[in-house]
């Protein structure tokens, strides 16, 4: 005690020692007055001055009873000043004093002061040393609910709820906030029973009133009891002081009505809570669009399915499935699609995925997206074999497999199918015949036959069966199997009701030029006759102006001209695309029946209207051997000479040699004469013509008495010409048969042997042309342009042509395209056939196009429009590339209108492109409907060509992002991620998907009602 004492006084004199002396003399004569002074002062929370009084006090009076209160307020005045030795103080008066009444109220105050300063495991520690046998009731009361409530806040809830518990009943402040912690504690606890039961007592307090109604609400919710839901949160939102958490209040309200189906009621309570929020939990979102969307308001069932739709879980799913069948009401399929195929693509509800798959494959078929409806039927075959629905799923897809453009896919499912009935097998003659079509077109003819054979192993179909014949013969005829095609078209003939449909016109077409090509005129006249006599062969007048010089072919070949000429005449009236054909068969049957006059005037017209023409150098060579055969040399010389002249690289120049030469020695111009046998035999010493050069240049040496030059060239004919059993002809047919068995790395080197060994050997040109050839099909590129240009300068071999048209293809392929221009044109020059001459524009127009001159790609693109389609899909190319080359010189308009003519004409990879780009220039315009609607055309109708549908579908998400449509832009780029394997598509697509904003949906924070609003229910509370 003793010890005590000292303590105190040494700090009353050390802080207040002045205050001391100057008060002496009234301490003496009011010892009590420092005592009361400090109890009125800490009374008044004035604890510095308490301090003060107390101190004085002790140092003045002693060791009395007031003393050691007096040291108690010391000690407490200090914690409230925060001084630092006051919690020793207090202790040391607790241990000093333990049976002292205030030692139990000392641990009490620390325990307060630590709790008010939130300190609640340090109030916890002097709490629980707090005597409970010594505390008076309401000291006791909030001491435990004290204890409490810092055994609350630091999580230490069982030993909370004890306390709590116990001062639930009785008359003190804590009554209200002990029900209201322990009902929390029930319910967090799951004892909804218990916690309404305090809950409701709590409500009774103002502090409470308004914190309360929440949790009630909250447990009515959990507990099922949705009547009560929706009577008591109604009955407390209409206080006319609103409840803490009314918005969740009005959730669970909603939520009530919306389990009762009462959706109308329940939107009115969900739209209050969802106004002047931008962001919305998922789940209250989906219910807000559900609501919306059993009300029959399906925009404000979009609005807020969206943003849910896309969150990968069974809410999502839910939301896509519900967002789909919105936008179906509300009349707009292509966003419905991306919202089906959202919800089909995952199985957190498997119900749905089902009903998602069958609606997005419907859509798809509704819109013309036909493989697109197969593979998701087929997925759904496969994952709900069992379902219920697939009566329908197999009636969309049988009409999907009747009107897709991708038949591979159809044929390939309908293949892999079990137990097909009559109308897949029906489906299946159809839907092969339209990929053999589809091969046809893109050149690949034997395929092309394997699934005409495939249809025609069914006959469900009499016209299809008749189309199926058809095209057999046409492949056929490309493939120059002439007996297989006569067979074929013959079969067109033989197909019930095949004389209804237009096949049967087009085979006569078709077997008249199988007869004609395999020689058999007389069988092909009819055929002909009959094509050209019939009203439907007017509708194609290229092939009725070809069947009519075919036709005067075969009158030619029996030699009745005069038939002939009139079918010539007639072509060249309808302006054929082979006039000059005509024109020049016109000439020599003139010269035949001996209308000098009239065949050369004919053939003059074919070389001046047809200065390109590939028969313009035989209707040259024909006027000289008509002044020739007539007598006239000097003019038959003019001519041979212009021929030589003009078209150095014609292969009629050893022929035009060869009779000028005979023409100068029926002039006796011996000289002139043999210079051209010499060249013969020195230029050309393996042509048809060498031997009877040979035999000219004998002659006239003879009458010039040189016969000894004959020597020279007899060796140099023979060098040129040997016998078949000679050891060099013997290694060039070896070589060549190796070139042409397919071994071409063996091929090459016994080419290259044979040309080392045979440098002069007139074998030579073919051979180096071969080896040209083994190298490219050996992938040597760079070897094989080399020797092909070799070729080409040498300019004596007979595949002059096919070197010039390699060389252009590998030039091009180099991207050299200036140099590939060159080739092209050199080719169009030589050209001795309309495949040649089609191959050489189509060579230019792309060559032109890639160096950016448009107007020479419209140029050349014009000349194959107007020589019709003479090699496969050249027509189409030419309307494409006008088209192309417009757009890129900026005549966007001209370029819609070419396009769209291409796109009207070609089925096509070039309609396919075609159709992309009248899409883009429409995006670039921003006509973003008009724009989707084209790029959706691509799917429907191009949709086996991967590339362009795929380019198609990011364009599409483009669209859709320039409308803000984020959710459908998304949606499109993941499925073209998942679907594309073109691996630059996918990769495109990923780009765009990771360039689009997250746009995640922030959830709503969840009410903690461990933290409501504490401070004040401890200031309201405790009085």
């Amino acid at each position: 005690m003793k010890k005590l004492h000292s303590l105190l006084l040494t700090a009353a004199f050390l802080g207040t020692g002045h205050l001391a002396e100057a008060q002496h003399t009234q301490v003496f004569t009011n010892p009590d007055h420092y005592y009361h002074e400090g109890l009125e002062l800490f009374d008044r929370e004035k604890y510095g001055a308490a301090q003060q009084a107390f101190s004085q006090y002790v140092s003045l009076i002693g060791d009395n009873t007031k003393t050691i209160d007096a040291q108690y307020y010391y000690a407490l005045s200090g914690l409230h000043l925060l001084h630092a030795n006051a919690e020793n103080l207090i202790l040391d008066f607790a241990a000093a004093y333990p049976a002292h009444p205030k030692a139990s109220v000392a641990y009490l105050e620390l325990g307060k002061f630590y709790f008010n300063k939130k300190d609640y495991e340090k109030s916890i520690e002097y709490l629980e040393k707090a005597p409970s046998a010594r505390l008076d009731d309401k000291q006791l009361r909030e001491a435990e609910f004290k204890l409490a409530y810092s055994y609350f806040a630091q999580k230490q809830f069982d030993k909370a709820k004890v306390l709590f518990d116990r001062n639930k009943i009785g008359d003190h402040n804590y009554v209200y906030a002990s029900n209201y912690y322990a009902g929390y504690l029930a319910y967090r606890n799951g004892d909804y029973t218990g916690a309404k039961k305090d809950l409701l007592v709590a409500e009774q307090n103002e502090a409470y009133k308004q914190i309360v109604p929440y949790m009630l609400t909250e447990i009515y919710y959990k507990e099922g009891n949705t009547e009560e839901v929706i009577a008591y949160g109604e009955k407390v939102l209409k206080q006319q002081s609103e409840p803490q958490n009314a918005d969740e209040i009005r959730i669970l309200v909603g939520d009530g009505y919306y389990k009762k189906a009462n959706y109308k009621k329940a939107l009115t309570y969900f739209n209050n809570y969802a106004k002047g929020k931008k962001k919305l939990d998922n789940t209250v979102a989906y219910k807000l669009g559900y609501a919306n969307y059993k009300t029959n308001n399906y925009k404000g069932a979009i609005q807020y399915l969206q943003p849910v739709a896309s969150q990968k879980e069974i809410l999502g799913q839910n939301a896509a499935y519900h967002l789909g069948l919105s936008y179906l009401k509300d009349e707009n399929k292509q966003f419905a699609l991306a919202a089906f195929d959202q919800a089909r693509r995952v199985d957190f509800d498997k119900p749905v995925t089902e009903s998602a798959t069958l609606k997005y494959a419907q859509i798809n078929y509704e819109n013309g997206n036909f493989n697109e409806s197969i593979n998701a039927l087929g997925e759904f075959r496969k994952k709900f074999p069992q379902s219920k629905l697939s009566a329908e799923a197999d009636d969309i897809l049988s009409e999907s497999y009747l009107n897709t453009s991708n038949y591979s896919d159809a044929v390939r499912h309908i293949e892999a199918l079990s137990n097909r009935s009559a109308r897949i097998n029906e489906t299946y003659q159809r839907v092969t015949y339209f990929q053999a079509v589809q091969l046809f077109n893109d050149g690949r003819f034997q395929e092309a036959l394997t699934l005409l054979n495939k249809s025609l192993e069914h006959k469900y179909d009499s016209e299809i069966r008749a189309a199926s014949f058809f095209l057999k013969g046409e492949a056929q005829s490309i493939a120059q199997q002439w007996n297989d095609a006569i067979v074929s078209y013959g079969s067109v003939f033989k197909t019930s009701n095949a004389s209804k449909t237009d096949y049967y016109v087009k085979s006569r077409y078709g077997i008249g030029y199988a007869y004609y090509n395999s020689q058999q005129y007389d069988k092909a006249l009819p055929h002909f006759k009959a094509f050209v006599a019939d009203e439907q062969a007017q509708t194609s007048p290229t092939n009725l102006n070809d069947a009519t010089i075919r036709l005067a072919d075969c009158y030619y070949i029996q030699k009745n001209y005069s038939q002939a000429l009139v079918l010539y005449d007639k072509a060249i009236a309808q302006k054929a695309a082979d006039a000059d054909f005509a024109y020049f068969q016109k000439g020599v049957i003139y010269g035949i029946q001996g209308k000098r006059d009239q065949a050369m005037e004919t053939l003059r017209t074919l070389s001046s209207n047809y200065p390109r023409s590939q028969y313009a150098d035989e209707a040259a060579y024909q006027r000289a051997i008509i002044d020739f055969e007539a007598g006239n040399y000097a003019p038959s010389i003019a001519g041979f000479s212009n021929l030589i002249d003009t078209r150095p690289d014609s292969r009629l120049i050893p022929n035009a040699l060869h009779k000028r030469g005979v023409a100068y020695t029926n002039l006796n111009k011996q000289a002139e004469a043999q210079a051209d046998f010499k060249r013969i035999l020195n230029e050309y010493p393996s042509s048809k013509v060498a031997q009877n050069a040979l035999y000219s240049l004998q002659e006239s040496l003879a009458a010039t008495n040189q016969s000894a030059e004959f020597d020279t060239y007899l060796a140099r004919f023979k060098s040129a010409n040997p016998q078949s059993g000679a050891l060099e002809g013997v290694e060039f047919e070896a070589a060549k048969s190796l070139y042409l068995s397919g071994k071409h790395e063996e091929a090459i080197t016994r080419l290259e042997a044979y040309l080392n060994a045979y440098k002069t050997s007139s074998y030579a040109p073919d051979a180096r042309y071969f080896l040209a050839d083994a190298y490219l099909k050996n992938n040597d590129n760079e070897a094989a342009l080399a020797k092909l240009k070799e070729v080409v300068t040498e300019n004596k071999s007979e595949y002059v042509s096919r070197a010039i048209y390699r060389v252009a293809e590998l030039e091009f392929e180099n991207k050299n395209y200036p140099e590939a221009i060159t080739y092209y044109n050199r080719l169009l020059e030589t050209a001795s056939s309309k495949k040649d001459q089609s191959n050489a524009l189509m060579g230019l127009m792309r060559s032109y196009f890639l160096t950016n001159d448009y107007a020479g790609t419209g140029k050349i693109a014009d000349e194959l429009i107007a020589q019709g389609n003479a090699s496969l899909n050249a027509y189409n190319s030419a309307l494409l590339y006008k088209g192309k080359a417009s757009y890129a010189a900026g005549n966007v308009e001209q370029a819609l209108s070419e396009l769209s003519a291409t796109v009207g004409s070609a089925t096509d990879a070039n309609g396919a492109e075609a159709q992309y780009l009248v899409g883009e220039i429409h995006y670039k315009q921003k006509k973003y409907k008009e724009s989707l609607n084209d790029l959706f055309k691509v799917s429907s109708n191009y949709s086996a060509y991967e590339y362009w549908l795929g380019k198609s579908f990011i364009l599409i998400a483009d669209n859709y992002t320039a409308t803000n449509e984020l959710f459908q832009a998304k949606a499109t780029l993941n499925s073209v991620i998942e679907n594309s394997p073109n691996q630059e598509i996918v990769e495109e697509a990923k780009a765009k998907l990771n360039a689009l904003e997250p746009g995640a949906t922030t959830s709503r924070p969840k009410v903690d009602t461990t933290k409501i609003n504490l401070n004040n229910v401890l200031t309201d509370s405790i009085k």
